[in-house]
């Protein structure tokens, strides 16, 4: 009869004791990943100029304006198609009023533009012959590699950031005297498609040959190894 309490006693101490192991294994084994970043950037030479012009006419009477915009654009979209460009597409159809110091109208603008991608080593040359056929807008001029030369940027950005985050780990690893056992997850955090690298308009008028230069492509890949 005078046993009991005693029992009752060890089992309320060997719980005390026991009641941390498993948190304590599922901490441990959580901090036996390591969790790198890894970051590249790839140059791709840009091959094509992405060009876009226009005619502006001004006069007093709307279905003139549009007639002499229409007689120009055709004779610029000619000459441009004869040269195989890519994408060429109209970008912009306007025709509004101007007024005078009383409002009143004094007549009307329009301004027509189309876009198009053409060989950068063509393009100085094909603007001075559509300046020549009636265009007087250069609104925008910008440089871009070809798709496929950007989805091997791609492809070699995302390997080298996978090495770059491999690089990370085992420099971490080594120095803290671990083995790097699997990459138990993988994420890619960004490949970012390269803006067009623009030219100033002024600039582009004044410079004969156009220079394309490169454009850039980045990746970022996200790695958890166990070790």
């Amino acid at each position: 009869m005078q046993r009991m309490p005693q029992v009752g006693r060890w089992l309320s101490v060997m719980l005390v004791v026991c009641a941390p192991v498993m948190p304590a294994a599922l901490a441990q084994s959580q901090e036996r990943v390591l969790q790198v970043t890894g970051q590249a950037a790839i140059t791709v030479p840009a091959q094509l100029a992405e060009v876009e012009v226009g005619v502006e006419i001004r006069g007093k009477n709307a279905n003139q304006v549009q007639a002499e915009i229409a007689q120009s654009m055709e004779r610029i979209i000619a000459s441009i198609r004869r040269k195989s460009p890519e994408k060429l597409t109209t970008t912009g159809v306007q025709l509004f009023p101007f007024y005078g110091e009383r409002q009143q109208v004094l007549g009307f603008v329009g301004r027509n533009t189309v876009q198009f991608r053409l060989p950068i080593a063509q393009t100085g040359a094909v603007l001075d012959e559509l300046v020549g056929q009636g265009a007087n807008q250069i609104t925008r001029l910008s440089f871009v590699a070809t798709e496929p030369a950007l989805e091997q940027g791609r492809t070699q950005a995302l390997q080298a950031a996978v090495q770059d985050a491999q690089r990370q780990a085992q420099t971490v690893l080594q120095a803290l005297q671990l083995t790097p056992k699997e990459v138990i997850g993988i994420t890619i955090m960004s490949v970012n498609a390269p803006m067009p690298r623009s030219l100033a308009v002024a600039e582009a008028r004044a410079v004969t040959p156009i220079v394309g230069g490169e454009q850039t492509v980045q990746a970022q890949v996200m790695l958890q190894i166990r070790y």
